[in-house]
């Protein structure tokens, strides 16, 4: 994933010494994860962190790493503890538009690696995924922004299956 964000930054990069207009922000998000046919995980939290560079008007490109802990599930046997899941990632903003007072609304597609471990002590997976969605955000001035994020994101697993859970996020920037 370091690759990932060094392609993030030569791109910048590129753009800067280009002479195009480009805007760097960070923010800071969190909110629930919801396992989507997924009876072994419960319901939980995740939170993270993202950096956000401006390269072409409408389109943001955000890296950044978020760390999920999903809830027990209930068997007739007992319960099963959730696992826990740390992603680096870069995602695509469509139609946002940074620094922008007032409402917006953007498209999001992204991917990441997901690394995956579920007891203490096991060996953690580490799996390629994506994500989509869309969000809402409001700019309270030209430098701070709340939004608000619907997505899926979709791990592959053993045998061709795939992990998919929701998240619902809040954040500032």
């Amino acid at each position: 994933m370091r690759k990932t964000f060094l392609m993030t930054f030569l791109v910048a990069l590129t753009a800067v010494s280009s002479g195009l207009a480009v805007d760097f922000g960070f923010g800071a998000f969190g909110g629930a994860v919801i396992p989507i046919a997924q009876e072994d995980q419960g319901s939980g939290a995740v939170f993270g962190f993202r950096g956000q560079v401006s390269v072409l008007p409408g389109i943001i490109v955000e890296p950044n790493v978020s760390f999920a802990k999903y809830g027990e599930a209930e068997f007739e046997f007992g319960t099963r503890e959730g696992s826990k899941i740390t992603s680096y990632g870069v995602e695509v903003l469509i139609g946002a538009r940074p620094g922008q007072i007032g409402f917006g609304m953007f498209g999001i597609i992204g991917a990441g690696a997901y690394s995956m471990s579920r007891l203490l002590g096991s060996e953690d997976v580490t799996k390629f995924g994506f994500s989509t969605g869309v969000g809402f955000s409001f700019g309270l001035d030209p430098k701070i922004g709340l939004d608000l994020r619907g997505k899926v994101d979709v791990i592959s697993s053993e045998g061709g299956a795939t992990k998919k859970a929701a998240a619902i996020i809040g954040g500032l920037n």
